[in-house]
């Protein structure tokens, strides 16, 4: 039962990393690579619904993510792999910092209605900037955790066919 819940637990720690650092690659290269043409008269529809909506639904999804890593620190705190499960506590810790200290703040002032072209794209270029901090941040997160369960899971070594094995494939009959 024990490693099942452990593999619940990893499972939803890379199922959350893979889905923040998704949204943020996405934010990056699809959805406002824009954001230099919002003006105060469009930037509200084109930005606010969908920043509340992510705000809503990482709220529920970081605090998982956070206890989640908690537990991957304690199981693996006297292995090698402490300092991964480490590295991705800090790597979530630091983006969530940035995100409730420092974004959360521009999308009140944004959300509030902002009337200043001056001011709205000095606000957008921070948004993007500390989102760039995010992104940059969640995808070391998630190579952390690639790095955790490739390792682990000694995959290199289960990907790599020995001789026999590829002395079968070769001579098999299809």
């Amino acid at each position: 039962m024990k490693a099942l819940l452990l593999i619940l637990n990893h499972a939803y720690i890379f199922f959350g990393t893979s889905l923040y650092v998704g949204v943020l690659w996405a934010l990056h290269f699809f959805w406002f690579p824009t954001w230099t043409n919002l003006t105060v008269d469009n930037y509200y529809n084109q930005f606010i619904p969908q920043t509340t909506t992510a705000t809503e639904f990482f709220t529920i999804v970081v605090p998982l993510m956070f206890l989640a890593l908690v537990v991957l620190v304690v199981t693996e705190w006297k292995t090698a792999f402490r300092w991964v499960a480490l590295a991705a506590l800090v790597c979530l810790s630091t983006a969530t910092y940035v995100g409730q200290l420092h974004i959360i703040p521009v999308n009140k002032i944004l959300a509030a209605g902002i009337t200043d072209q001056t001011l709205l794209s000095e606000l957008l270029q921070k948004w993007m900037f500390l989102n760039d901090i995010r992104w940059v941040l969640l995808t070391a997160m998630w190579l952390v955790m690639m790095y955790y369960f490739s390792a682990k899971g000694d995959l290199l070594q289960k990907l790599s066919p020995t001789k026999a094995e590829s002395y079968k494939v070769l001579n098999s009959e299809f």
